[in-house]
C-alpha cells in the first residue's frame, strides 16, 4: 500500500494557508467598495472624517491593499497571471463595448 499521508499533509497545509489569504483578499475587496461609496456620499477630495487625508488617499491606499494581495495570490499560485491578463483583457473588451468608460483604448 503507498502511503499518501505526507502529501495530503502537505495539501491540508497549502489549504489553510490559501485560506488566509484569499479571506484577507475578500476583507481588502470589501474596503475597497466600502471606499468607493464613501466618495459617492461625501466626495472624491473631501476629507475622510476625523482623519486629515482625502476620500481619494483612502481609496489609493484600500487599492493598494488589494493590488498587494493580487500579488500574495500570484505568488502563492492561488492564481495565474496568464489567466488574469486574460480575464483582464475580456473585461476592457466587454467594457469597451458596453459602458461609457473613457479611455478603455489607452489599456
Amino acid at each position: 500500500m503507498v502511503d499518501i499521508s505526507h502529501h495530503l499533509q502537505r495539501q491540508t497545509n497549502m489549504d489553510e494557508d490559501n485560506n488566509e489569504v484569499m479571506d484577507i483578499a475578500q476583507e481588502e475587496c470589501a474596503e475597497v467598495i466600502q471606499a468607493i461609496s464613501k466618495i459617492r456620499r461625501f466626495g472624491i477630495d473631501n476629507a475622510k472624517p476625523g482623519t486629515e487625508y482625502t476620500n481619494r488617499e483612502h481609496l489609493e491606499e484600500e487599492v493598494g491593499d488589494v493590488l498587494a494581495m493580487i500579488d500574495i495570490l500570484l505568488i502563492n499560485n492561488v492564481v495565474s497571471w496568464g489567466n488574469l491578463h486574460k480575464a483582464k483583457r475580456a473585461k476592457i473588451e466587454k467594457l469597451k463595448k458596453w459602458s461609457n468608460i473613457p479611455n478603455l483604448d489607452k489599456i
